[in-house]
């Protein structure tokens, strides 16, 4: 018995084996379903519409199906073995399964890398085994997998069928996700808990979500991704977004690597940080901690996609009506007073006290059988409203509203929402709705939400889906390797790479120690009317922090003034200078900006843009996107950080090329990513003007080469 292991197709049609197999064989199934193998072998029974072989040393029938000793005793190939043995039997089991062709092998086993050298070294080794030979590998340390199109139930907890994909790296966050979607009557498509991602990354789960027509809406639990893969994620995640909501949920991040002690750029940029990039350009919706996570998923899988982000908020309290317009607005959202004509609308159906400017405060004493607030949310929608918020009495002591009201206000608001195609949600600011309201209201396809600040959220991240996609055109990604790396170069070989790298760099001349001493000043072959000095000493890279910077020296002055820039720092007798470098002062009124591109050992090739000049650890004004960029994404990545106005020009000063410096930094962060040599290039600053910048100070590091 064996399976094509080694063509490209088998590795190709791995996933749909993972979430859409016809045939799983449970390593380690038992009797008894206090143990792991005994429990997911009894789910998989009980919802698996293939065919389940248990594969058990004793040959004894498991839970009334005939078992087999071992992978290969099976009459046929399995498409997906999933392994619940010990680390040491695992690892064999594996192997096995490579030999045999099986496509794809889940790895509930842990022991392996989170346990230190020695496991990380046996997981390498397994996987290199089974990759050599087609066989894909989920975990190990995995919580397990379902599969919604054939009902393949690996997780040992229950799951239904539905339209939500759940990538996590974390078994304990699917146990707690899983049954409040149940219970909101919403199930999962694809779920896998990939924890130690050995060989089956983030990305390539996200892409299959991504083309599985079941999928409604993918949400992402991440702690980091590995092998450097940044721009590969990033591809991902937006190619995603751009046909359903991706929702991703982070929780600690993975180290950033050894960074260079002078890089302006270590001291800036944290992991957390270039997450924040890497999500922000995806494109994605980042949820802000676990309490939000359901009630998104929910909203964005059984609502309409809002139109805008403005919202009509109707409701009963006038206080209430207050902090859930904040909230609103809070969240990036805007809560326009309505038309005139809609507020005549509105009065005529309350009653004078009522506030019908937006939000709508009813002044009501009875709700009567709750249609009133769907005629009262028909007529905020003859204005340009994206979505509808009401806030009321869903639960409370006196129990002033009857069951049977708060039912027809689900219904009447459900018929409103489906015939309009306009999200509405409910919101109850006195408490939490019992399970039979909520369900009263979701049934209806109206998301129950619990706090202004979630209903916030959940406005923007629909506003945000409701959008439309985002212009495709990504750079292929590159090789992602990752050496430690050197001493930096010295400056004025630095300032040569980066304008090998396509920067422009102002005219420039090193002048050695020696020459300076010579007192020849033919040896300074350079001129400009004005010219910047910079001393150049071993290891020191902050020259103005010793004074080793002199701006505004006309240049029929320079030789003199770099002689006597030198002989000062060898009267002081604290440096050894090297010489001076002798620059053109370029005419730049724009604002000052750092620039670095760098190989972060978990992200790969990232850029770095923000504040630069004295105002770079000030401000901490920086965005990180993953490299290389597109013209697209380097002006996103402009327009994301707080100086953007002093770019575009703010309050008459006049702008630069915004446009034009964008194409530049692209164009950098793809001869960087190219260059698999280059570890870390900063430029701070790149100085700009009204049509031209420059890389007037930079530090470049390169990977440490082994002697030949």
């Amino acid at each position: 018995m064996s399976r094509n292991s080694h063509t490209g197709g088998a590795r190709a049609a791995a996933l749909s084996s993972l979430f859409a197999p016809k045939t799983v064989a449970v390593v380690g199934a038992s009797n008894d379903t206090a143990k792991m193998g005994g429990l997911y072998f009894q789910h998989l029974l009980r919802s698996f519409d293939g065919t389940s072989h248990p594969i058990s040393r004793s040959g004894r029938p498991v839970q009334g199906v005939a078992s087999y000793p071992s992978l290969t005793d099976l009459p046929d190939v399995p498409d997906v073995a999933f392994v619940a043995v010990p680390a040491a039997a695992a690892a064999a089991v594996t192997r096995e399964a490579a030999d045999l062709g099986v496509p794809v092998v889940v790895l509930h086993t842990a022991g392996f890398a989170e346990t230190g050298e020695a496991g990380e070294a046996a997981e390498r080794e397994l996987t290199e085994y089974a990759r050599a030979r087609g066989t894909r590998v989920v975990g190990p340390n995995s919580m397990g997998i379902y599969g919604g199109a054939t009902g393949v139930n690996l997780l040992g907890l229950p799951a239904r069928p539905g339209g939500v994909a759940f990538i996590s790296a974390s078994g304990s966050l699917i146990e707690s996700v899983a049954p409040k979607l149940r219970a909101g009557g919403l199930g999962f498509r694809n779920v896998v808990g990939f924890e130690n991602q050995a060989d089956i990354e983030i990305h390539e789960y996200v892409e299959y979500c991504a083309t599985d027509p079941g999928v409604e809406v993918i949400a992402l639990y991440l702690e980091g991704i590995k092998n450097a893969n940044g721009r590969r994620f990033v591809d991902a995640l937006e190619a995603a977004a751009r046909t359903k909501p991706v929702l991703v949920l982070r929780g600690a991040q993975t180290s950033s690597g050894q960074r260079s002690a002078v890089s302006h750029t270590a001291a800036i940029v944290s992991p957390s940080m270039i997450y924040d990039g890497l999500l922000a350009q995806a494109g994605v919706i980042e949820v802000e901690d676990e309490s939000q996570l359901v009630p998104l998923i929910e909203a964005l899988s059984i609502a309409p996609h809002a139109g805008s982000d403005r919202v009509a908020i109707i409701g009963n309290g006038g206080g209430f009506a207050t902090l859930t317009a904040d909230a609103v607005e809070r969240a990036g959202l805007r809560v326009p007073e309505f038309s005139p004509d809609v507020q005549a609308a509105l009065r005529e159906a309350l009653n004078p006290l009522a506030a019908v400017g937006n939000p709508v405060d009813a002044v009501i004493d009875s709700d009567g059988d709750g249609s009133l607030w769907a005629e009262l949310a028909e007529i905020t929608l003859r204005d340009d409203i994206g979505a509808v918020l009401k806030f009321g009495l869903y639960k409370d002591e006196a129990q002033s509203r009857e069951f049977s009201s708060i039912v027809g206000e689900a219904r009447a608001l459900g018929r409103l929402s489906k015939a309009t195609k306009t999200p509405i949600y409910v919101y109850s600011p006195y408490g939490d709705a019992d399970d039979a309201i909520v369900r009263a209201f979701l049934d209806e396809g109206v998301p129950v939400v619990r706090t202004p600040r979630i209903a916030g959220r959940v406005l923007a991240a629909s506003a945000a889906t409701g959008a439309g996609p985002k212009p495709a055109g990504k750079p292929a990604a590159g090789r992602r390797d990752h050496h430690g790396p050197s001493a930096a170069l010295p400056e004025f070989e630095s300032l040569a790479t980066v304008a090998r790298l396509g920067l422009p760099v102002p005219a420039r001349q090193f002048v050695t120690a020696r020459e300076l001493a010579s007192d020849d000043a033919t040896a300074l072959t350079f001129t400009a009317p004005k010219v910047v000095l910079k001393v150049v000493i071993d290891g020191v890279h902050h020259k103005s922090d010793i004074g080793g910077v002199r701006t505004g020296v006309p240049g029929d002055q320079a030789w003199a003034g770099a002689r006597a820039m030198l002989q000062r720092f060898a009267s002081a007798g604290e440096h050894e200078v090297e010489g001076i470098i002798v620059m053109e002062q370029v005419v730049a009124d724009g604002p000052e900006l750092l620039l670095s591109a760098r190989r972060d050992p978990a992200v790969g090739p990232v850029i770095t843009v923000g504040a630069g000049g004295v105002l770079a650890e000030l401000l901490r004004d920086v965005r990180t996107f993953a490299a290389p960029l597109t013209d697209d994404e380097a002006v996103a990545l402009l327009d994301s950080l707080k100086i953007a106005r002093l770019l575009h020009g703010y309050r008459g000063s006049r702008g630069v090329d915004v446009a034009g410096l964008a194409a530049a930094i692209a164009a950098f962060s793809r001869a960087f990513a190219e260059d698999h040599t280059l570890q870390e290039v900063e430029i701070n600053p790149l100085m700009t003007a009204a049509e031209r910048f420059w890389a007037v100070d930079a530090i470049v590091h390169r990977e440490d080469q082994d002697p030949c």
